[in-house]
């Protein structure tokens, strides 16, 4: 039995993975359960995996809203422009995706992509508050955010997970899955936050190898939406 199947008969709403489930996803884990005892496996294993797959989105927004305030939080520390709007933040004063592309480091079809991920990745950080006194708020259901934005902070995750998923077919299908962490890092960190590389790395080589993960993740976005 499935550990996602063995919570959900504990409890009406079930903990999955760390996770508390909403009573929407409980009644779907319900109803896959009553679907396998029926004999109809597939159709239960298309209800846990809708279940499975909107956890992973929750905790990969959760992730982002943390990898953001962290970053925002060390910019303004180091008395560095943070550039806060309804709906957006930004880690201001310079702007790594910019430079590279006036440097010639990038091509305009991958400071196209670059621009693209941009607008989701602050598109998803509408619910980004506390820690810099910004207006509370949450994803869709959460206090604090009315409908309409929660619909579009989740569109916007979604997106974006479309994006990154497709940097990680990128390197599978090379045959270099190690390589995707680094290629999403650099990818959050210049063209999500707007921050440079040096950010990532102190070496000459080291930079020049994020280089090349960001230049093959941005390819990999702009693939995609083709």
């Amino acid at each position: 039995m499935s550990r996602i199947r063995r919570k959900a008969s504990l409890a009406v709403r079930p903990v999955v993975n760390s996770r508390r489930v909403t009573a929407a996803q409980a009644s779907r884990l319900k109803a896959a359960d009553q679907a396998e005892r029926a004999g109809e496996a597939a159709r239960a294993r298309r209800l846990r995996l809708s279940v499975e797959q909107e956890l992973a989105a929750a905790t990969e927004a959760d992730w982002r809203s943390r990898s953001l305030r962290e970053s925002a939080e060390l910019e303004a520390g180091r008395g560095g422009v943070v550039d806060i709007r309804p709906g957006r933040v930004r880690v201001g004063g310079r702007d790594g995706l910019e430079a590279l592309r006036v440097a010639g480091g990038l091509s305009a079809t991958q400071a196209g992509a670059g621009l693209r991920y941009r607008d989701r990745f602050e598109a998803a950080q509408a619910r980004f508050g506390s820690a810099l006194n910004l207006r509370p708020g949450g994803g869709r259901g959460r206090p604090g955010v009315p409908e309409g934005v929660a619909l579009r902070i989740t569109q916007a995750n979604r997106d974006l997970e479309r994006m990154e998923q497709a940097v990680r077919a990128h390197y599978a299908g090379e045959g270099r899955p190690a390589l995707a962490a680094d290629a999403l890092a650099v990818m959050r960190t210049v063209a999500g936050l707007g921050g440079s590389i040096r950010d990532l790395a102190s070496s000459g080589a080291r930079r020049a190898a994020l280089k090349d993960r960001l230049i093959e993740a941005l390819d990999a976005v702009a693939g995609a939406r083709a």
